[in-house]
């Protein structure tokens, strides 16, 4: 999802010191809206969790811009039931475009890409580790088509 925000550019003065001072048409500058340069590019965004060789079977858990807590306890959004993984181990959310996981204090740590972190973003295809449980990160952009 792309918030719209509206940027200006906009230079009130000219420095002085400028070689363009001398040349005409140089010592003005106009109020230029952002999208006059970029537009608006619609981008669909997709991203889930997939909780690898836990259970029978591969769980996917689509993400959306609602903060997930993984952990142990049933009122997590992903509950991992193992020892390994602490009732609140660690949390994915959305900011800036971009998703993230950060460690809530762990016993035992959050991994990503065999990595310990705290706070990490988060791209296409890494693989995090919770408690001795594999979770696979993807995401997928596409622009829209208007």
């Amino acid at each position: 999802m792309i918030k719209k925000t509206e940027k200006t550019v906009r230079m009130d003065k000219v420095d002085k010191q400028s070689p363009c001072d001398e040349e005409p048409g140089h010592s003005i500058t106009t109020e230029i809206s952002r999208e006059t340069f970029a537009g608006e590019i619609p981008i669909k965004q997709r991203a889930c969790l997939e909780i690898i060789g836990f259970g029978e079977e591969n769980k996917v858990i689509e993400l959306g811009e609602e903060e997930v807590i993984i952990g142990r306890t049933p009122e997590c959004g992903v509950c991992l039931s193992v020892d390994n993984v602490s009732r609140q181990h660690a949390r994915v959310f959305f900011r800036n475009e971009e998703y993230f996981i950060e460690d809530l204090g762990s016993t035992n740590g959050t991994y990503v890409n065999g990595i310990k972190v705290v706070r990490c973003v988060l791209r296409n295809s890494d693989q995090i580790n919770i408690g001795g449980v594999k979770v696979l990160f993807t995401e997928e952009k596409t622009l829209q088509k208007t």
